[in-house]
C-alpha cells in the first residue's frame, strides 16, 4: 500500500513526485521524520491569533514556550500500543515521539496576557503584543 501525496501542478519539479514513489521502497522515503504540525496565525487589533493542528496529543503533552517575538510548540505522544505475541505488523505508519515548530512573529508578545485552549486535536493561542515603548526623538544641541 503506498502512502497518499499531495499533488500540485505548479510544482518546479513536475517528475519528483513520480520518481519518489518509484524509489521509496528502496529509499524509504520520510516515514521516520515526524508528522507536520500545521498552523495559521491571523493578526487582529493588537493580538495574533495562532492555530495548530496537534491530533491524537493530550494537552498535557504540549508544551508552549515564548521568548520576545519567538512561539515555540513541543508536543509528545507516548507510544501506547504493544504487539501482542503471535501478531505480525503488516504496516505501520502512526506516529509516536516528539514534534516541534517555531513561529516568529513581527513584535514581541505579552506573555502574561496570553491564553491557551485546546480542543478536538487544534491548539488555539491568542498572543497580545507586547506595548511597544514610547520612542522619543534626539534633539540636536
Amino acid at each position: 500500500m503506498s502512502r497518499l501525496i499531495r499533488y500540485t501542478p505548479f510544482s518546479t519539479e513536475p517528475f519528483s513526485d513520480v520518481l519518489q514513489g518509484i524509489f521509496r521502497p528502496i529509499v524509504g522515503g520520510m516515514e521516520d521524520a515526524p508528522p507536520r504540525m500545521d498552523i495559521d496565525v491571523n493578526e487582529t487589533d493588537g493580538v495574533y491569533q495562532l492555530k495548530a493542528d496537534i491530533p491524537g496529543v493530550d494537552k498535557k503533552d504540549i508544551e508552549i514556550d515564548i521568548d520576545g517575538n519567538v512561539v515555540t510548540i513541543c508536543a509528545r505522544k507516548e507510544r501506547h500500543d504493544a504487539v501482542k505475541e503471535g501478531d505480525r505488523v503488516v504496516r505501520q505508519e502512526r506516529f509516536w515521539g516528539e514534534s516541534r515548530r517555531s513561529i516568529s512573529l513581527p513584535s514581541a508578545v505579552d506573555q502574561s496576557q496570553a491564553k491557551a485552549t485546546y480542543d478536538k486535536g487544534v491548539l488555539s493561542l491568542s498572543l497580545p503584543k507586547k506595548a511597544s515603548e514610547s520612542t522619543s526623538r534626539l534633539q540636536i544641541t
